[in-house]
């Protein structure tokens, strides 16, 4: 639309550009956040591992399942509630939470006590990425979403960036423990000033329909299930969203351990890498995807889907050759590359769901963007490769798991690990193919809809 609808005049009257931009940075601020959180375990893996004798399936098991169990579990309550409650309440409350909880994987004695500790961490985050998307939706109108949900995802990268770089620097000089420990702190701040500064607006405040349009309480969670169900194009972008992302983040909890491993590089340097890989390709991927998509959109909705398309079926065979080079610079070039384009996918699909949907279930909406992405993609990618790279060590090894006692893996015990952990990355970028075949038929499911 080129003119304002009177619901857009009431919004931009209600909250000003500056409001809008500090509501932003603030969201982006607990998105970082959340994503320190979840980087830290996986930068530190390889020590944890060490220190507490894990195997790489127990590994994945913090990375993936043991925060996505219960992040899935109370995310679509919390997001039933905030379509009806203070959604900035909500948010800040999570992120004090998931804050604390962060603090005491530090104090884990055991993989049981840092399981259950991650469990913690997944319940705090509940709370935050779906009441955010919501908030964003009310804020900004249709055509401005793509460049602010692009704000709010890069949360993902800066968190990434921070949580890599300062979890090595800590652990190096006082250890993994006291670097868990130590990100409790600023959280709390921001989970503060998110409550005092912020306030909810009303919903579907800048959509450009009439305000009585909008009224009504938010249908049964049945009724928006069988309204996704029965539509091709949401069957599809769900299927791409988390075969995409159980492929991202299998990727992301090994991709430290890989550099360690079949590179030899010290967890500083792998630090580096893991910061350098996360922070390029999301920032470039997701700028290019998020922005892209407000203008490319106006050709056709179809477009929601076929950049994500485009994105992922480029980057399959650049992590292939990433993943079997022998050396760590042109390793690093090639799956960050791989990366950027990868990233098509996340504003897109996630602006598609926004705008796709009415306003009263759009926290619903994104819960369910967030639900598939995080017990999909994080429940489930980290462990699945986890245990194929210790299935791969046991060929390459027989009776690895048996004969390889000592926790870091000298000898033809590290030749086994090194073998199994790329394997079991290079078997994953399967994934990414089936990803783009569904993306590609989200696609076509929505220029049928439009020719309709």
């Amino acid at each position: 639309m080129t003119t304002d609808t009177p619901n857009e005049q009431q919004g931009g009257d209600q909250y000003s550009p500056a409001y809008r931009a500090m509501l932003l940075i603030f969201i982006m601020l607990v998105a970082a956040f959340a994503y320190i959180d979840r980087v830290i375990v996986q930068t530190l893996g390889q020590p944890i591992k060490e220190d507490l004798g894990l195997t790489d399936f127990q590994l994945g098991l913090l990375g993936g399942l043991g925060f996505a169990i219960l992040y899935s579990t109370l995310g679509l309550p919390i997001a039933r509630l905030a379509e009806r409650r203070d959604r900035i309440t909500i948010i800040s409350v999570s992120v004090g939470l998931f804050s604390i909880m962060s603090a005491m994987c530090g104090l884990a004695a055991n993989f049981w006590q840092l399981f259950l500790c991650r469990i913690g961490v997944g319940i705090g985050e509940a709370g935050v990425q779906a009441p955010s998307t919501s908030l964003i939706g009310d804020h900004f109108p249709p055509h401005q979403r793509g460049f602010a949900i692009t704000m709010m995802r890069l949360g993902s990268p800066i968190g990434s960036f921070v949580g890599a770089l300062s979890a090595v620097w800590i652990a190096q000089e006082h250890g993994w423990r006291m670097a868990l420990i130590a990100v409790c702190g600023p959280g709390i701040v921001v989970a503060l000033l998110f409550r005092l500064l912020l306030r909810d607006p009303p919903r579907g405040l800048s959509d450009p329909v009439t305000p009585g349009a909008k009224a009504g309480p938010p249908p049964p969670m049945k009724e928006v299930m069988g309204m996704m169900a029965r539509r091709a194009v949401f069957r599809n972008l769900l299927i791409g969203l988390a075969l995409s992302s159980m492929a991202l983040y299998a990727g992301g909890a090994f991709t430290a351990p890989f550099f360690m491993r079949v590179h030899s590089l010290s967890i500083t340097q792998a630090g580096v890498y893991v910061a350098i890989i996360s922070t390029t390709a999301a920032t470039a991927g997701m700028m290019l995807g998020g922005v892209g998509i407000d203008f490319i959109s106006r050709r056709g909705q179809h477009w929601y889907a076929l950049l994500p398309f485009c994105g992922i079926a480029t980057s399959v065979p650049l992590y292939l050759i990433g993943y079997s080079l022998g050396s760590p610079l042109p390793a690093l070039i090639c799956i960050t590359i791989a990366g950027v384009f990868l990233f098509f996918y996340s504003v897109p699909t996630l602006v598609a769901l926004q705008n796709l949907v009415a306003p009263n279930v759009r926290t619903t909406a994104a819960f369910i963007y967030f639900f598939i992405a995080t017990l999909v993609g994080v429940g489930l990618g980290p462990p699945v490769i986890g245990l194929a790279s210790d299935f791969f060590a046991g060929i390459v090894l027989p009776g690895f798991s048996v004969a390889c006692t000592d926790a870091r893996l000298t000898g033809a015990c590290a030749d086994a690990s090194a073998l199994g952990v790329r394997y079991a990355l290079m078997s994953s970028i399967s994934l990414y193919a089936l990803a783009a075949l569904h993306y590609w038929l989200a696609a076509r499911a929505l220029k049928r809809e439009a020719l309709d």
